[in-house]
């Protein structure tokens, strides 16, 4: 299995259903309108093994990223399939982004699909740069974990290998400042997990053991555990929420939050696990109502809110399965989308609601 599937497809912990009861001995004399045939409790079927929260297009289709199956377009009406059978480079999808000419730009496992409404097509154009599947050097390229249009229409790419940018026909390299020394990384010491635009313009890279990276075009400003007090430096998401606090979802400490001066640790688990450290949060979301969302991605998972004062927890009382909460989404008319190793689930009217097949 390649490694950063393991990471996302979070172990799924589903109990089995139960065994149908035995009939009844004498249930052969009974007349046949009235014998009841052995029942089993009916599992829901989910979208996918490990869906993610679905991406609204300008039109009102759902597109949800699985990390096995590849995408999956809903339409108010029917579920439709798309995978590298249909022209998608690979069939493990984290990121959808929509262009401002309409066409969905979908980040994968191996490269950037473009979807024109018809078929898709894969950018492939990086120059000389050779191809590698090492996890101790540079990584692939071609394995996406983000992908962002500024609002100056510049395409930024995050990856295995570091940040590129496309200029509309070809991938360069786009260097940080700063690499994960030996030890430090989890993946790859150039590995770049997320890119995240502020309000001021600037970019936000999270990276995999170099802590935190901040570029506003001209100049780069570094965030890590020994300079600033981040809670850990392999950075695996970055929000700037309304109120102006940058939240940063890591993979082994928690989350931090960063008011321009302080940075204030949270989520940190009381006890160490050699699989995600202190914690891992890989899901962060302002809903319009001003509230932040974090989703743990862990066994037993869970999702915080934040309204400004206080956190609030939600767990499998409120609804949601036990699994890991990866991502996090918000549709055009306000309604959350929780992407779990258990399924997809929403938030409607304070309790979460399994969203499977049959809806």
């Amino acid at each position: 299995m390649h490694i950063p599937i393991a990471l996302l497809a979070l172990t799924l912990f589903a109990g089995s259903p139960p065994h149908p009861a035995s009939p009844d001995s004498g249930s052969q004399d009974k007349p046949k309108a009235e014998q009841q045939a052995p029942t089993q409790q009916e599992t829901p079927k989910q979208l996918a093994e490990y869906p993610g929260a679905p991406f609204e297009d300008s039109e009102g289709n759902h597109w949800f990223g699985t990390v096995l199956e590849g995408l999956i377009r809903f339409d108010g009406e029917e579920f439709v399939n798309f995978t590298t059978e249909d022209g998608l480079a690979g069939n493990l999808i984290r990121g959808i982004v929509q262009a401002k000419d309409g066409s969905l730009w979908i980040g994968t496992n191996d490269g950037v699909s473009v979807y024109d409404g018809k078929s898709f097509t894969t950018l492939s154009d990086y120059g000389d740069l050779p191809i590698t599947r090492t996890f101790s050097q540079a990584g692939d390229h071609r394995d996406i974990w983000e992908v962002l249009q500024d609002r100056n229409g510049r395409w930024w790419i995050a990856t295995l290998d570091g940040v590129f940018r496309f200029d509309g026909k070809a991938f360069s390299p786009f260097p940080m400042p700063a690499i994960a020394a030996k030890g430090a990384f989890e993946f790859t010491p150039k590995m770049v997990y997320s890119i995240f635009e502020a309000k001021d313009g600037a970019l936000w890279f999270g990276t995999d053991g170099a802590g935190a990276v901040r570029y506003d075009g001209g100049e780069w400003t570094r965030y890590t555990k020994k300079s600033h007090g981040l809670c850990s430096d392999r950075v695996c998401t970055i929000l700037e929420d309304s109120r102006g606090d940058v939240w940063f979802g890591t993979s082994d400490g928690g989350v931090s939050r960063f008011d321009g001066k302080t940075m204030t640790t949270h989520f940190r688990s009381a006890t160490h696990s050699k699989h995600t450290g202190w914690g891992r949060f890989m899901a962060i979301h302002e809903d319009r109502l001003g509230h932040v969302w974090f989703g743990a991605s862990v066994q037993g998972g869970g999702v915080y809110r934040f309204d400004g004062e206080e956190f609030r927890y939600f767990s499998v009382k409120d609804g949601l399965g036990t699994g890991g909460v990866p991502s996090i989404k918000e549709d055009r008319s306000g309604k959350l989308w929780f992407g779990t190793t258990s399924g997809v689930y929403r938030f409607e009217e304070g309790r979460f609601v399994n969203f499977t097949r049959k809806d």
